[in-house]
């Protein structure tokens, strides 16, 4: 009975993970073990143009040294630039529509950086709350940058700096870093695989199919209940580009509409697999009765 939903679903999820891999925009992401060097300087690259980052050097923590990157970054070069891009599309403005990064975080970084854009909307009330970010991610802290290829470049992309103080994994001073497209984007593929590979192998393995089933719907539901909890963040974060004070508007829906979709797939793979497992014992009980029944009128 699972056979054909596990080919299904498991099929989708392979092409979920396969189309989020191919269309995703390039990104990099960097991760501090400290705060920056006052006389670092970081320059973004595509081939046509060179965007030198802006920030405040903080001694006190990593965090706060992302704060500034990307607060800087979305609300001068990326905001700007979609504004521009968005004026061309509706005929205010001529040219060709140009290509632009943006950052975020994760962690306690990015989650003071979503209170700082609420702060702006919230400024002089009672809602207002204010940041500690000298003790946000004091020592280790993630910047991830995201480029959006609106105006066609063939690249290289590539972050550089003549200082990479702090910085994990880091080339030596002017050299750069590349971006591409990030491997996570596979897992839904891989968890439909995994559950491609086991309805062959319980239909293998007649005698082991309920263990190798259980496997699979406890594979799904542990899927299903990681991506669930990143859902609600990844809405979060392209909801926080979109709007005040930033207004990217061209930033990626990819990451939250896949989570979305594999984990509604892997939700109704799981109902699947707890219906046909009661469906069976039900059929077991009946089965039994009936033995017990053809007993009793045979004595």
């Amino acid at each position: 009975m699972l056979k054909i939903p596990s080919f299904i679903l498991g099929g989708i999820l392979i092409l979920t993970g396969l189309i989020s891999y191919l269309v995703q925009d390039p990104s990099l992401s960097i991760k501090l073990t400290g705060p920056w060097a006052s006389d670092a300087e970081f320059v973004l690259s595509d081939g046509d143009q060179d965007v030198v980052l802006d920030f405040m050097p903080c001694d006190d923590s990593a965090g706060e040294n992302v704060w500034w990157i990307v607060h800087k970054l979305n609300g001068g070069h990326a905001k700007n630039t979609n504004e521009d891009n968005y004026a061309r599309k509706a005929g205010r403005m001529k040219g060709e529509p140009e290509s632009f990064w943006y950052a975020s975080s994760s962690g306690d970084t990015l989650g003071g950086l979503l209170q700082e854009s609420e702060n702006y909307s919230n400024a002089g009330t009672e809602s207002y709350e204010s940041i500690p970010w000298s003790e946000i991610d004091v020592e280790k802290a993630k910047l991830r940058f995201i480029y959006n290829n609106a105006g066609g470049s063939e690249g290289p992309i590539t972050l550089t700096s003549n200082n990479w103080e702090n910085v994990l994994n880091a080339p030596e001073a002017g050299e750069s870093l590349e971006f591409g497209k990030s491997w996570t984007a596979f897992i839904p593929g891989i968890i439909g695989l995994i559950l491609i590979l086991l309805a062959v192998a319980a239909d293998k393995a007649p005698n082991a199919k309920k263990h190798i089933m259980h496997v699979a719907v406890l594979i799904a539901l542990l899927g299903f209940i990681s991506i669930a909890k990143m859902v609600f963040g990844a809405f979060a974060e392209m909801s926080w580009w979109r709007n005040e004070p930033y207004h990217i508007y061209e930033a990626s829906s990819l990451k939250p509409t896949s989570m979305l979709l594999s984990a509604g797939l892997l939700l109704i793979y799981v109902i699947l697999c707890v219906v046909s497992f009661v469906t069976a014992r039900k059929e077991m009980a009946a089965q039994a009765a009936r033995d017990a029944a053809r007993k009793s009128s045979r004595a």
